[in-house]
């Protein structure tokens, strides 16, 4: 009885209201990420020398110092330009406007899955497509906190990404509905000017998706004689961004300070590394993904305009992960944007098979049972996320008392940071991991290594490390 009571109050709950709770959470775990690593280094002028961070640097004081400072970068470190002037923007305003905004960002994001996947309008979304968006999002998207919660990370691959939909949306939705945009308003080219010029201009794995679906989509509107002029714009702007992504001279020159040139980074050792690190935990964690597009395909047995959008966004997907292992860095975390339009391909497959699924739900006690603990399990895994997220702030905090009160002495030392034990065990890297916290995240024991530099210089410290043990 109990269960069914709390299944007829969850039926009462609307989709918003379980956005909203979403939001808050992510928006606490947001408070908790400290501001750290490569925040505090986007924090000063990129000088051209700024990998060593032996020397002084000037903090940025303005927004000219922020074009200033990705003048240099795009010259000596890397094309990413657009994601790192917002960087440079938080890191200059402060990280409180980027834990509201990245909340904003991220219901963003959820939203334009829902509206590419499906094409339908928002007074169209439910509790189903919502749930299995932000369990994608939350669970299955590669490396949560490196890509969603940390700043630097987040405006990187969410930011970006997002606005990468945002260009897509048209797309979408002239695909969706041939009715759209009939006659485009005036706003339409300025507007894909704007939008193909950044969505090209965003991250590599990203841009590059971008790229190949909305060929794909002029291609598609072309043959049908439907090609409208802001597409060709858009197209045409989003090719612009990207060559200015690509080949942004820093790209080479970041290559040559990591010696990577030198290197044989398509071998066939370095290619199986870059599968077994990058490309198959990928495609194992999104695995989950495919089965609303399989049982679509069985199903349905004929191609239509739909299975073309669905087939489309899932090629797509899988392409840029077998293209990533050609470049010469495949983290994990770069597998975002392909998670992203993976999702998108789902969502759009659910929303051909939701009433089989509603069906099986309804008359199938074990898949109803299934569910229900799933729903749990989730949530129990993002409690013991954010608990963990809580543990490592008060750690932090405790941290910060031992700098304030030792401010002027000749050298600082504080304490490692500690995982819960289970930690890794339970939420994985959906939250902090000895990998993010000891692989250059965190200062180190060595005064000259690692972020301690940059670190003291910030906080106007004369030198910091943690201690050598724990």
């Amino acid at each position: 009885m109990e269960l069914k009571n709390f299944e007829s109050k969850f039926e009462n709950i609307s989709w918003q209201i379980i956005l909203i709770l979403f939001s808050g959470i992510f928006f606490i775990i947001n408070i908790l990420t400290p501001f750290i690593a490569d925040d505090i280094t986007y924090a000063f002028i990129w000088d051209g020398e700024n990998v060593n961070v032996s020397n002084e640097f000037q903090r940025i004081e303005s927004f000219t110092d922020i074009l200033i400072s990705q003048w240099s970068h795009y010259f000596t470190w890397g094309g990413r330009t657009i994601a790192h002037i917002i960087v440079q923007f938080f890191a200059w305003v402060g990280k409180i406007y980027f834990n509201v905004l990245n909340v904003f960002v991220f219901c963003v994001a959820v939203l334009l899955i829902f509206k590419i996947g499906t094409g339908l309008n928002l007074r169209d979304m439910n509790k189903k497509f919502l749930l299995f968006i932000l369990f994608g999002m939350y669970l299955l998207t590669p490396d949560f906190v490196f890509t969603e919660v940390w700043m630097t990370g987040a405006i990187n691959y969410l930011w970006m990404t997002t606005l990468e939909l945002l260009f897509l949306l048209p797309f979408a939705l002239k695909y969706h509905n041939k009715n759209f945009w009939i006659n485009p308003p005036k706003w339409s080219l300025p507007a894909m000017v704007v939008t193909g010029l950044i969505a090209g201009w965003s991250i590599e794995p990203g841009a590059s998706i971008t790229m190949l679906v909305t060929f794909l989509f002029v291609i598609t509107f072309w043959r049908e004689k439907s090609l409208q002029s802001w597409m060709t714009i858009g197209f045409i702007f989003l090719t612009l961004g990207f060559l200015l992504l690509i080949f942004a001279p820093g790209n080479m020159e970041r290559l040559l300070t990591a010696n990577i040139i030198n290197t044989s980074y398509n071998s066939l050792e370095a290619i199986i590394f870059k599968f077994k690190t990058g490309f198959l935990p990928i495609l194992l964690r999104e695995s989950i993904l495919f089965l609303p597009i399989l049982y679509y395909l069985f199903h349905k047995r004929q191609i239509d305009n739909t299975t073309k959008f669905i087939v489309t966004f899932m090629a797509a997907s899988i392409i840029i992960l077998f293209v990533m292992l050609f470049i010469p860095f495949f983290p994990e975390r770069a597998g975002f944007p392909a998670t992203i339009f993976l999702l998108i391909s789902s969502t759009a497959a659910l929303k051909e098979i939701l009433p089989d699924v509603e069906k099986i739900y309804k008359h199938n006690r074990f898949f109803k049972f299934a569910t229900k603990i799933l729903i749990v399990l989730s949530i129990f895994h993002l409690s013991a996320c954010t608990y963990v997220y809580a543990v490592m702030y008060m750690q932090l905090q405790e941290r910060w008392e031992v700098i304030n009160a030792n401010r002027n002495a000749e050298e600082i030392i504080v304490s490692r940071l500690v995982l819960p034990s289970w930690s890794e065990d339970i939420v994985g890297n959906r939250t902090w991991t000895n990998l993010i916290i000891f692989g250059d995240a965190d200062i180190s024991p060595q005064f000259e290594g690692g972020r301690n530099r940059i670190f003291a210089q910030y906080y106007g410290l004369k030198k910091i490390r943690i201690a050598e043990n724990l």
